[in-house]
């Protein structure tokens, strides 16, 4: 990765102290190793200004299990889709202290009304943020908390969000230090932060790559807005609809209330600044994508997991003394030893077990032209081992060879589905929000059209294999899976 210094500096830390959160518990780390709970140094850019830190599983599980749950059940989530009508992801917003804000992306506008459910969702982020923030920086009062946040929710590993900066206006992110703290709950995911350039587009050279756990907390501080764009991944096509769900709660502090609400004019407080010095010789350093940056890397699909990221590819190594070109993860899982989370092991574990229980119809005359029909129909490669896990799914269930043990998971999965849709029926206002929307329905309304009607709900009709995971978080089904 190479961040060169910024030719038009901003100014240092010693000219314009600056609350760094990363560094509230003590100085930067920079590469040096920290306990799990510790602010691990991702980027320090004095030159841009631009500071992010990593907290590994700041909360323990049983907090990110009951917090996912509830919000996973009671947050007032909307759909966004994208231009084919497909589920990018599900969203929801929530303010502090009388705030009436709407948050907006692009044209979609997310409201911030009060329901009976939403004062329930009120009260469950009150506590999840008191929580956050009493261990994040305990010598911080409730008077210096965020006083909004941004929820995510991705049902999978085909939902993500794509290059962009947190630089709407309520935040002053373009022009003034704003700080972003984000934490995941639920399923792993891949995170990317890269330098932008003069048409907002990341610069590929500048790409520094994390995992994003559960009960992890991210930092993006100072103008890490103005001068870069984040991107959170799609999982490989192959093992993306067996990911487990996430939910991401993102909070910032609005400085710029909207004219209609009644903050408008209210001064917002924010901790105080301290002059911090970082104490090393350079004042650029990002984390190094592979130890010591050793082997040949390329810009290429990942020849393990055939992962491509972006633009058809991704960073990959080829390792001293072998021939394949392997990602980061990759890379380190084989390479050196590092073992997979228990969660990514199951979707390994089903994954290989659908691919082979697929294969072993195909040998079979009976089954073997119902699968190259299939295939063909749903615009597949013939390959089990190269098509996305709920078409394997599906083509079992069409021809009713769905594995015994994947049968009692799916009834309990469709069981708990059922329930949880009941819940969000009952319990949360949705609406679908769609980019474009608003200026559509003015235009029918000017032209005398009726209203197009549209399909509410906060989950995907579709029962997927993530829904296992939604069915295990909330108690239906337990971690313990085994298949043979």
């Amino acid at each position: 990765m190479v961040w060169k210094e910024c030719e038009l500096p901003e100014a240092s830390l010693y000219d314009c102290p600056l609350p760094l959160l990363g560094c509230f518990g003590g100085p930067p780390s920079f590469g040096h190793q920290v306990e799990v709970g510790q602010a691990e140094t991702i980027i320090w850019d004095e030159s841009r200004r631009c500071f992010a830190f990593h907290w590994r599983s700041l909360l323990d599980q049983a907090s990110t299990e009951t917090y996912f749950h509830k919000l996973q059940t009671l947050a007032p989530w909307d759909q966004l889709k994208g231009r084919k009508g497909q589920i990018l992801r599900s969203t929801s917003w929530y303010v502090r202290d009388g705030c009436t804000c709407d948050y907006t992306y692009g044209d979609a506008r997310v409201s911030s009304s009060q329901t009976k459910s939403r004062s329930q969702f009120v009260r469950i982020m009150e506590e999840l943020t008191a929580t956050v923030f009493s261990t994040l920086t305990p010598s911080l009062g409730p008077e210096c908390w965020p006083n909004s946040a941004n929820l995510n929710y991705y049902a999978d590993g085909t939902q993500s969000v794509g290059w962009h900066a947190d630089d709407e206006t309520l935040f002053g992110g373009e022009s003034q230090d704003c700080s972003i703290i984000s934490l995941s709950l639920g399923g792993r995911r891949e995170f990317w932060i890269a330098l932008k350039d003069e048409s907002m587009e990341p610069i590929q050279d500048t790409i520094v790559e994390m995992d994003l756990r559960d009960g992890d907390v991210l930092s993006m501080e100072g103008l890490m807005q103005k001068h870069t764009v984040h991107f959170l991944t799609r999982e490989p096509v192959q093992r993306a609809g067996l990911s487990p769900p996430r939910i991401n709660i993102t909070w910032r502090w609005i400085v710029n209330h909207r004219r209609a609400c009644a903050l408008r004019h209210c001064p917002v407080t924010t901790p105080s600044a301290k002059i911090i010095t970082s104490g090393a010789n350079s004042k650029i350093w990002t984390r190094p994508w592979w130890p010591g940056e050793a082997g040949t890397k390329e810009w290429r699909r990942c020849m393990s997991c055939r992962h491509n990221g972006w633009k058809g590819g991704r960073n990959c190594v080829q390792v001293e003394g072998r021939v394949s070109w392997l990602c980061r993860r990759c890379a380190k899982s084989h390479c050196c030893g590092q073992k997979l989370d228990p969660e990514e092991e199951m979707v390994d574990q089903l994954q290989l077990r659908l691919v082979s229980k697929v294969k072993a119809l195909q040998r079979q005359e009976a089954f073997s032209k119902s699968w190259d029909s299939f295939s063909k129909a749903s615009n597949l490669l013939k390959d089990p081992g190269r098509c996305p896990p709920r078409f394997l799914l599906s083509w079992l269930e069409s021809v009713e060879e769905v594995p015994d043990d994947l049968q009692v998971l799916l009834q309990k999965a469709k069981a708990q589905l059922e329930e949880t849709t009941k819940q969000l029926e009952q319990n949360t206002k949705q609406r679908l929000v769609v980019q474009g929307e608003d200026r559509t329905l003015m235009k029918r309304k000017h032209h005398g059209l009726p209203k197009k009607q549209s399909h509410k709900g906060a989950l995907p009709p579709m029962l997927s294999i993530s829904k296992l995971y939604t069915a295990a978080r909330t108690g239906s089904l337990t971690h313990g899976y085994h298949f043979s």
